[in-house]
């Protein structure tokens, strides 16, 4: 073997051996499970922390949310959904009304525990109001996320209010339940969780309860 070739060879073992050994650091360098005492009390410390984000969102953008995965969709009876978003006019009992509905959309988030045991739940929710009135649509959906924890569930209800004439807010309850490993593998701590969010016919939203 010629020297040129030699050394080719040798650059070429050295840049593979270095890619093995960066890809072994960055696997090495996520979190592990713990032993069940210490991810016990991660998972369960209270930690209260929250977040929410609210926007003013066009029609067809509340509308659309309806398709998203596991969305839970709601419409005022006798309003075709177009109307109810603001897209077309709103006939309620065969009367034009004199205003379009308003859409917003807000994500409003709970956490529990801390990381890598951390378990949150998101509420997301598009919905459209007759401001100061009444609400005319709503679709909502829940999501979750952790480091360590996985998801064994979710659903998303409504617990207070509703859609149409007479509600001027809902309420709805995201509910997840969370499987986080320790070190011992037939040990696994499970967890259950809600967050209560209450939205209105101005934009408004608030935590009204969580679990």
């Amino acid at each position: 073997m010629s020297v040129r070739r030699a050394a080719l060879l040798a650059a070429l073992l050295a840049a593979l051996a270095f890619g093995i050994g960066s890809a072994g650091r960055a696997v090495a360098a996520g979190p592990s499970p713990l032993p069940p005492d210490q991810a016990q009390a991660l998972a369960t410390a209270v930690t209260d922390t929250t977040g929410s984000t609210t926007s003013v969102v066009s029609g067809q953008t509340a509308l659309n949310a309806s398709t998203l995965p596991g969305a839970m969709t709601s419409v005022e009876s006798g309003v075709s959904a177009q109307a109810a978003v603001g897209l077309a006019p709103l006939f309620e009992g065969n009367i034009l009304s004199a205003s379009r509905p308003v859409c917003w959309a807000n994500a409003a988030w709970h956490q529990w525990g801390t990381w890598p045991y951390q378990q949150r739940i998101t509420d997301t929710a598009y919905w459209c109001a007759v401001f100061g009135s009444h609400i005319t649509y709503r679709s909502a959906s829940t999501t979750t996320s952790g480091t360590l924890c996985e998801t064994n569930w979710r659903q998303t209800q409504l617990i207070g209010g509703g859609v149409g004439k007479g509600f001027t807010y809902f309420t709805l309850r995201s509910s997840a339940g969370f499987s986080c490993p320790t070190v011992i593998p037939w040990i696994t701590i499970h967890t259950s969780h809600h967050v209560d969010v209450k939205r209105t016919d101005r934009g408004g939203t608030s935590f009204v309860g969580s679990g």
